[in-house]
This record gives structure tokens, C-alpha cells and sequence, in this order.
């Protein structure tokens, strides 16, 4: 199958299949695999075009009639020689080479096999690279290098990457592809060749669940990771209660990833941001709040009453709240209200286009108050909005700054970017992801030599490994964290990074977590 599918058409993954960002809401409900090098994947023929389309460079076909299936090939020697550094001042550390003070021995092993493939369009077949020998199931010491791959460890990652969603959410699809196309270009985690599928449930509930149930029941994945899905979300927290599947980092934009005991986010939560939020705002001397929300999210809602028992502690005032829709064309009534309010600084509980409307709006009563939401919210293109950038916008962070390099964790995460996903622009959604897994990653390297036989790392052994993580950083990606053995959630983490958006674009004063 894998010769007559070069014969019909071989793509070039690394650069097509990572430019999703660039395709972002064409390429709805299918799935992607990034996983295993060398293995082979059936597409249809309407997903290869969309590869073809999406900017990034593809070998010429065959044979344009018989384009059916395809074999992606990326190998390590179709990427740079050397890693690409983000920034002339930021040298870029090696890739996925996590720091040795905060990682164990097994992260610094490297395979002599190395590569990733991807692909876009529904998935029938993915199997280990041609000719692997079947790897004795016997322990290895925790530091050996990979003499042979053992079993793909098999990951979903679920999300709104159509619709209003899509461009704000389309980075983060890419990260994580670009995470498995980075570990297994080392040999896998812990020697197990990473497989990605991910699929988008077009911001519906009842899909992403019947999707949770589909990656777990028919694709066999032992984790979801990446999840991104502010809207779909209760869909999936629902799901994999039912299913007992666990859901290592995300977005982290709902309350539920800190009160379900199968969601495991990277980082603060949504109520740290929120206070971290309030504590920045207020210490900028600004303390006649406002809140826009949209009727389209549950999280919305619910963050309009989790905010006014917030402000209630602080010595500020929310003086003005309004519901919004997401398709809403202007917003001069809630501007002009807010204004005769008093309002200094607006919480904007909304996607990023929202938001540049509502700058909009208000601009043209001469009203400019500062803006106040989480990074995540705002796609690349939405940062670059003047009318935004006039108003200045804050936002408290679960992750670590995204523009920033001061922590090996951020390094890597630029190398990364700049060698499997050169055309993306770095901002919260891609780094959170990046994080999600990073955080996947020490999870099974928790686990020690177990994880490195030939035998599968099953569900069961990733919530033992998520019983290991204690203070863990990530290299300088998040606040420490720590899970343990059953717990009914994850704990809250009172600890956010700052950012800021001005005329200046993004700027944070450093990468060091504010804790209160």
C-alpha cells in the first residue's frame, strides 16, 4: 500500500501540513494524523487539494486522477540543518531538549530513527514504519537511548477550528502538530512514536462528544490533548467523564478544567485568570469596571457571574455589564452606556473580531476605554487591529509570555515553531498548546522506565504519570503544578503571567508568574 501510494502521490507534510493556520476554517470536520514516520494514510481527494491550496510546498502528483491516498514522507532531512532561531537576540536551544535540571534522563535520549508525517482528510490506515522489528517486552534502563520504537502512543486533540473559532483556534492545531512532528523527529516520547488525530466539532456540544467517543472508541487514542474549544467544551468535560479518558491541557477557557477529575490543564485556570485580570487592572489605578459577554458560550455567562463576586473582594466597581451576540455588526448602544457609566476599563468576554467591532463602535463616540480579556481570545490578525491596539488591551495568562524567550521552555517552543511551522506567528493559543504537549510529555516520562518497553503506554499509565507531575514547570512554560492520584479536580493555581497590547503590539515585562 505504502509503494502504490507514492506512485499515486507523495506529499511534502512538513510545510503543507503544518500550514493549517493558513487554511484554517476550510479544512472543517476531517481529521489529521501527525504521528508515526513513514507510515501510511489514505486522503481523499477533496483533503489533498485543501493541502495543495493551504501555501505550503507539495511534490507534484503522479498522477492527478488516482490521488486518492497519499504517503506523507516528511523525514528529518527535509528540515533545516540547523534549528531557526526566533529572533536575532534569542538563540535558539536544540529542539525538544528540555532542560536537564527539571527533566528526567529519559527526555535527553535521542533515536537514531527520526521523522514525522501529516496529513489532512479522514484516516484508514496508520501503521509503524515499514520493517520495524517487534521490540522484546522487557524493561530498558530509564536512560537508554531507542534502539527500536515502541508502540505509538495514539493522542486526539479536539477542537472549534471552523467557524467564528476557527482563525483564533487554528494555531493551536498547529503547535500541536508541530509538537509531534518534533518528538518524533528524537525518536517519541520515551520511545513511542506520537500519532495526532484531530478533528474539529464546529463549535457544537453534541459533536464533540460523539467525536470523544469515535477518537477513543474507533482510533484508540489513550489521551485527548490540545483541546481547544471554548464552545464546544462542555460537549467534551461531559464525554470523557463518561468515556474516563483524560484531557492533558487546553485552553483552559472554561471553569471545568477545574472541576472535573479527567481534565488536567497546563497552568492557571480560568478563574486565575480572571484574578489575575482584576489585580492588574486595579493596579493600574483603574477601578470602574464594565463586562461584555456573549450569549453564544456558557463560559461567557458564566464568567459575568463569577466576575461580579470577584470585584466584590477587590476595591473596584463593576458598573456596567451587557450581553452581546458573536454575529452582532455594531455596538454603539453598550459603548454610549458604558461611557455615561464611567467605565475605565471593560472585561471583553468575546472573540477577537468581536472585539475590534467593539473598539469600533466606540472610537466613533470618542470613547476608548482599556480592554480587558485573555490573550487567547485574539488571533495574530486580531493583535494587529489599530482600533484594538488604540484602546490598549491587558490580559493575564495561564502560560508564559508567547513573544518572550527568557526560559528554556520558551526556546524551545520558538525552535520549534520556527522549524516546523516557519509561517505561523507565535501568540497565546499556539505556546498553550505547545505547553499542552510538553505537558503530555513529562506525564509519560513520569512513569520512568515502565514507559520504555515495546508494550503500549495505555490510559491507565497516564493517570499514574499524571500522579508524578509535582511543582512541574515545563522548563518555564507554566506556574508549577501539581496533580495526584484521584483527585476530584485540578487545584487552582493562584499564579498568571501579564501581557499587554498596545500600539507597540504585544509586550510583557517579563516571563516570571505573578502569584496572589
Amino acid at each position: 500500500m505504502r509503494r502504490c501510494a507514492r506512485r499515486r502521490f507523495a506529499i511534502v507534510a512538513l510545510a503543507a501540513g503544518l500550514s493549517l493556520s493558513a487554511c484554517g476554517t476550510r479544512v472543517s470536520q476531517q481529521d489529521v494524523v501527525a504521528g508515526a514516520g513513514g507510515s501510511t494514510v489514505s486522503l481523499d481527494p477533496a483533503s489533498i487539494a485543501a493541502l495543495k491550496s493551504a501555501g505550503g510546498p507539495a511534490a507534484a502528483p503522479a498522477n492527478e486522477n488516482t490521488a486518492e491516498t497519499a504517503t506523507a514522507t516528511t523525514t528529518a532531512a527535509q528540515a533545516p540543518s540547523k534549528p531557526a532561531t526566533a529572533s536575532a537576540a534569542a538563540p535558539a536551544a536544540p529542539l525538544a531538549q528540555p532542560s536537564a535540571a527539571n527533566r528526567p534522563a529519559t527526555t535527553r535520549a535521542k533515536s537514531p530513527a527520526a521523522g514525522a508525517q501529516a496529513g489532512i482528510g479522514p484516516v484508514t490506515a496508520v501503521k509503524p514504519p515499514a520493517g520495524t522489528p517487534a521490540a522484546p517486552a522487557t524493561a530498558v534502563r530509564a536512560d537508554a537511548p531507542c534502539a527500536t520504537p515502541g508502540a505509538p502512543l495514539k493522542l486526539g486533540q479536539i477542537g472549534s477550528f471552523s467557524g467564528v473559532a476557527g482563525p483564533i483556534t487554528a494555531n493551536a492545531r498547529t503547535a500541536v502538530a508541530a509538537w509531534a512532528q518534533a518528538v518524533n523527529a528524537r525518536g517519541g516520547v520515551a520511545c513511542h512514536p506520537v500519532v495526532l488525530y484531530t478533528a474539529d466539532d464546529g463549535a457544537d456540544p453534541a459533536k464533540a462528544a460523539s467525536l470523544v467517543q469515535d477518537l477513543v472508541e474507533n482510533k484508540g487514542v489513550q489521551a485527548l490533548v490540545g483541546v481547544f474549544d471554548a464552545i464546544g467544551f462542555p460537549g467534551i468535560a461531559s464525554a470523557v467523564e463518561k468515556i474516563k479518558v483524560p484531557v492533558i491541557g487546553g485552553d483552559g477557557i472554561d471553569f471545568s478544567w477545574n472541576e472535573n477529575p479527567y481534565l488536567f490543564p497546563a497552568g492557571a485556570g480560568l478563574l486565575g485568570d480572571i484574578r489575575g485580570s482584576l489585580a492588574q487592572t486595579i493596579g493600574s489605578g483603574k477601578t470602574n469596571l464594565g463586562l461584555l459577554y456573549c450569549v453564544e458560550a456558557s463560559v461567557c455567562t458564566n464568567v459575568s457571574k463569577y466576575l461580579q463576586d470577584e470585584v466584590k473582594k477587590t476595591t473596584a466597581h463593576l458598573t456596567y455589564t451587557s450581553a452581546m451576540s458573536l454575529t452582532q455588526p455594531d455596538f454603539t448602544a453598550q459603548c454610549q452606556n458604558a461611557k455615561n457609566a464611567g467605565v475605565q476599563a471593560m472585561g471583553m468576554a468575546m472573540d477577537g473580531a468581536s472585539i475590534g467591532r467593539v473598539a469600533r463602535s466606540c472610537a466613533a463616540i470618542d470613547y476608548h476605554p482599556q480592554f480587558v480579556t485573555s490573550g487567547l481570545v485574539l488571533s495574530p490578525q486580531n493583535a494587529a487591529d489599530p482600533d484594538i491596539q488604540r484602546n490598549t488591551l491587558s490580559s493575564a495568562s495561564s502560560v508564559a509570555p508567547w513573544m518572550l524567550d527568557d526560559t528554556p521552555g520558551q526556546r524551545e517552543f520558538h525552535a520549534a515553531m520556527a522549524r516546523y511551522a516557519p509561517a505561523l506567528t507565535p501568540d497565546a493559543d499556539s505556546i498553550t498548546a505547545w505547553a499542552a504537549g510538553r505537558l503530555l510529555e513529562a506525564v509519560v516520562h513520569g512513569l520512568g522506565a515502565k514507559a520504555r518497553t515495546a508494550a503500549p503506554v495505555t490510559t491507565a499509565d497516564l493517570f499514574a504519570g499524571l500522579a508524578t507531575i509535582h511543582d512541574e514547570t515545563l522548563d518555564g512554560l507554566t506556574p508549577p503544578m501539581t496533580f495526584t492520584a484521584g483527585q476530584k479536580s485540578a487545584p487552582q493555581i493562584g499564579c498568571v503571567y501579564f501581557e499587554l497590547l498596545s500600539d507597540k503590539g504585544w509586550t510583557a515585562l517579563n516571563s516570571k508568574p505573578q502569584c496572589r
